[in-house]
Formats: structure tokens, sequence, C-alpha cells
């Protein structure tokens, strides 16, 4: 017959047994980390960075696996579920398309890249290498919306914010900016489901004139809207406010006229929609 102490140290050894059992059953269902490459879009002739230029990550095959704009730093940060193989391509307004890698990477594995590209044919080993698509010139270059930006007038909401915000719907975009509010639509039994953004000062509120795409928006058609209706948060790319007159670009000052007000009174609010 066993000793206390004989069965003392069998109950242990069964103990330790069982949690060994135990950690190995559930060790399977902690989630793999996710492979990333973060990077930095740069001038292939300079250390300047490159903002809003489009990074695709693609397997080795060809097959696109997610796709990121570079912040005003050139910066982006792209990640696969599974570990393999992967290529970059770069395209940005005025430089060349480009691909780069195979860059590999196991389980949880992250690398830290500098991409650059360049604006005019390269010469490599005696070879003129020419690429025979053109830059892929991204919309909101094609529209205005970088050269306002780097104006520095207005405030301005960019792909990579909207990216990395929390928000959950188009209203949330706009909580917190000073001189901005977000308010329900209508009141009592009878209002509104949604919200509308309306400029501060003053005087109380106004409406900011609305352009979609460049286009001015009827003042009947947004009123009563919510925001959320009218432009979904899953379709909105881009935004710029101007809250003063003082602010507003003349190709919006010009079409912001309403019968007896001075031009952009309230401001104006224009939203880029993502390409179709």
């Amino acid at each position: 017959m066993n000793s206390p102490f004989e069965r003392r140290m069998s109950a242990g050894r069964l103990t330790i047994a069982f949690a060994a059992a135990f950690l190995a059953a559930t060790s399977f269902v902690v989630p793999a980390a996710a492979q990333t490459i973060d990077g930095t879009l740069m001038e292939v002739s300079s250390d300047r960075p490159i903002s809003l230029g489009l990074i695709i990550m693609m397997t080795a095959d060809g097959d696109s696996i997610t796709s990121s704009v570079t912040n005003s730093e050139g910066r982006f940060t792209v990640e696969s579920d599974t570990p393999g193989e992967f290529v970059l391509i770069a395209s940005a307004f005025g430089f060349k398309e480009t691909r780069a890698g195979i860059f590999e990477l196991g389980e949880g594995g992250s690398m830290d890249v500098e991409f650059r590209v360049g604006a005019d044919a390269m010469p490599i080993d005696g070879l003129l290498v020419e690429l025979q698509r053109p830059a892929i010139q991204h919309q909101l270059v094609r529209n205005g919306y970088v050269r306002r930006l780097q104006r520095g007038t207005g405030l301005f909401i960019t792909p990579y914010d909207i990216e990395q915000s929390s928000a959950m719907r188009t209203p949330d975009l706009f909580r917190g900016i000073p001189g901005i509010a977000v308010r329900t639509i209508g009141g009592g039994l009878f209002s509104h489901t949604g919200e509308s953004i309306q400029f501060t000062s003053a005087q109380g509120y106004c409406t900011p004139t609305l352009f979609l795409d460049g286009a001015r928006m009827s003042p009947q058609v947004v009123a009563g809207q919510s925001i959320e209706a009218l432009l979904p948060l899953p379709v909105v790319d881009a935004i710029e406010i101007y809250r003063r007159a003082g602010e507003v670009p003349i190709e919006y000052a010009q079409t912001a006229i309403q019968p007896g007000a001075e031009i952009g009174t309230c401001g104006v609010l224009v939203v880029w929609t993502k390409s179709r």
C-alpha cells in the first residue's frame, strides 16, 4: 500500500498532468498575429516622403489582399491574415507605378521597408527601364484636394484619418472638431431619425453649403436629411471643411452665393466619395 507521502506525490503529478493537458488543449484557440508590413513611400532621388500614395499588398501569385493610402509622412501599414510571400505595388501622382518584393513573412512576422518610386525612367546597369503603364493619378490629386490641403486653409479629413478613426457612422467623423456641431434633426414626436452637421458661431448654428464630389447639392435636397442618409460612412473618401467665408476656395465660393447673402456666409462642406 502506498504511504501518505507517496499518495500526495502521485496526486501532485496528476494535477501537473491535468494542467499540462489543459494548456495543450487550449493553446490552439489563441489567435495568430497578423503578418504586417509597415513602410514609408519616398522619392527615389531624395528622402522626401510621398503622401496620398496608394499601396496595394498582393500575394506572389498576384491576388490582391489589401491596400492602404500613405499619410502626410508617407507612412503606410498593410496586413495579411495568413503568412506567405507578398508583393507591394505603389502608385502616386507624378510617379511610376512600381512593384517591390517578394517579401516573405512567417506567422506573426513583421517588417519595416522604405519603398522608393521614381518620377522618370531609371538607368539600371546600362539599361533604360520604362514601364509601359502610365502612373495612376489618385482621384484626390485630380480633383484638387491635395493642392488645397497643401495650401493649409480650412480643415481636412484625409482617407488615412478615416481609416484610423473609430467612427462607426459619418457623423462620428465630425465630433470634437471646433466650430462644428452634430445635431439631431427636428424635435419632439415627429423628429427625424439621424443627425445633421451644423457650423457654429456667435450667432448660433447654421447649415453649410454642401458639395458632393465637387457639385453643389441643392438646399432642398439637403434639408431634413441626415448626413448618414446622404453619405454613408463606407462611401466617404475625404472631406474638406471651410468654416469661414475667408477660407472658402474660389472654386466653391463662386457657386455658394445665396440670394441676399454673402459668399459662403455659413461656410462650405465638401465631401468626396470613393471612386467606383
